[in-house]
């Protein structure tokens, strides 16, 4: 029996090529994928980027209408009147918050405030700030702190600041006896655009 030999003629290597050409294959096939990838992204945006520059020029056409429309009715939109408008908006807010303050309304909110032992002698206004500068008097100490936090409570006033109070005493011509009470001045903030829809009990 005449034995068999086995001799391997292939040039040495040739696997390891095989697997280089096996992971080049890999390759070209990751980089077909990605191209197809970035071709699909590109046309998608240029799809969005066109419909955004349709809407850009329809505004930028209905907003030069709207400026012909105006410019024709005398009324200016150009960037700076722009700019202006909120000082105009505050200026127009001033005025109307001035024309439209009523001293009968201040003097009905403060007396829905004040208590029965408290009095009042001078009422004076800062329109400038809404600031409320009451001279008055109460029997005690008590009924002062009692007037203040009416004053806090009700929806007109806020900010209440008792700047000096002193205890004084009188003389009743009838008796003859020498009562105290308390003489007081105070600043408080207004709000004359307030609504009041109930009164306050004192």
């Amino acid at each position: 029996m005449v034995p068999r030999v086995h001799i391997d003629l292939s040039a040495p290597g040739i696997s390891h090529l095989q697997l280089t050409q096996f992971g080049l294959k890999l390759i070209i096939a990751g980089g077909i994928a990605l191209t197809v990838s970035f071709w699909w992204i590109g046309t998608t945006l240029h799809d969005k980027i066109d419909v955004l520059a349709d809407h850009t020029e329809t505004i930028i056409t209905q907003t030069r209408q709207v400026v012909a429309q105006a410019t024709s009715k005398g009324l200016d939109l150009s960037d700076h009147a722009i700019q202006n408008i909120p000082q105009h908006i505050s200026f127009v807010k001033h005025v109307r918050e001035r024309v439209g303050f009523s001293w009968t309304q201040l003097l009905t909110d403060l007396e829905s405030a004040v208590p029965g032992r408290v009095t009042m002698s001078t009422v004076s206004l800062d329109e400038k700030t809404n600031t409320v500068l009451l001279n008055g008097s109460s029997q005690s100490l008590q009924d002062l702190n009692r007037f203040i936090h009416q004053l806090e409570k009700h929806p007109a006033f806020h900010d209440v600041i008792l700047t000096q109070h002193a205890k004084k005493k009188k003389t009743k011509k009838k008796t003859a006896t020498r009562q105290s009470f308390i003489i007081f001045t105070m600043n408080v903030s207004y709000d004359p655009t307030h609504e009041y829809s109930q009164t306050i009990q004192s």
